[in-house]
Parts: C-alpha cells; structure tokens; sequence
C-alpha cells in the first residue's frame, strides 16, 4: 500500500491517499464533503468530480459509471468519485461541491424577554387586522342538506306531473 499525491482543486491542497478505497471515501476521510445521495452505489451521480491530470493513474470506468455518465470522460473528464480508484498522482477539481463542504449558518438568534414579548404583540396585532379585513367566503362551505324523501308526497307528484303532460299533449294536437 504505497500514498499517492493528490492535487485537489481550487485549493491547490495536496494530499496524500492510498490505492486502497474509493476516491469518495478518501475524500470524506481528508475532510472534503463531497454530495453523494447513494452512499457509493453508482446510482445518483452526485460525487462527479473533474480529473485535470493523471487520468492515466485512474482505473478504469466501471460499468455502473458508464451507464449513469456514459462513455464522455474523455471529453468532459468527469468520474464518479464513488467508483474511481488511484493508482498514481491526480489532479481532481471539486468546485462543483464547495457549497457542501462550506458550514451552515447559525439561524438562533437570541433576543431579549422585551425583544420577544413586543415581537408577540405586534404578531397578534397583525392577525387580529388579517382576521377583520378578511372577506367572508362565497359558498362552497356548506354541507348540502339531507334530501327528505316520502314515497306519499312522491306519488302525488308524479301523479300531477303526468296529469299535466298529458292536458299539454292533448292542447297541440
């Protein structure tokens, strides 16, 4: 098991791995936070990263990297950190994943019990104005009501319906 230098850009950091491991997991260990979805499956493509030199001293693509990038490394030069192993020195560009490497911002932000109580005032405030300037709604919210249905009152009717389709049935002719 022999160290390798690898080159990692834009920092122009060096630093040393070993031929044993995926290039994604040697990252992680140095401290780079490189996005991967799929844990190092081959099937997100999250961990590309750009090999600008010693791509001779890679292995090869495998066949889970070829069907989820294809065969274009030697045109865009990109591998899946995830399924690329060195063999030698490498210069790799990791810009695409700066802004996971970078820390969150602390969102807390601590006030005083004053700060806060006024902050409650003028929320209850606002809903209370929201609550009267709101306009009252144009139906749609009422349940429809229950259909009462008596057979009695139903037979009447249609005996009344019937009653005046025949006197107009008899008026045209």
């Amino acid at each position: 098991m022999s160290d390798f230098p690898v080159t990692i850009w834009p920092e122009g950091k060096v630093v040393n791995m070993n031929d044993k491991g995926t290039l994604l997991a040697q990252l992680k260990s140095s401290g780079y936070g490189i996005k991967s979805s799929c844990g190092g499956c081959a099937s997100c493509g999250d961990c590309k990263v750009v090999i600008t030199a010693g791509d001779e001293n890679l292995n090869e693509p495998s066949f889970e990297e070829k069907q989820l990038i294809g065969n274009v490394f030697h045109i865009t030069k990109e591998r899946l950190a995830c399924q690329t192993n060195i063999t030698g020195p490498v210069t790799i560009d990791i810009t695409a994943h700066l802004d996971v490497m970078q820390p969150k911002k602390a969102t807390t932000v601590r006030r005083t019990r004053d700060e806060a109580s006024e902050i409650v005032v003028k929320r209850k405030e606002a809903s209370l104005e929201k609550r009267a300037n709101k306009t009252p709604r144009q139906g749609g919210g009422n349940k429809p009501k229950a259909f009462n249905f008596n057979e009695e009152d139903q037979a009447v009717k249609d005996a009344e319906l019937k009653e005046e389709l025949e006197n107009r049935y008899k008026n045209k002719k």
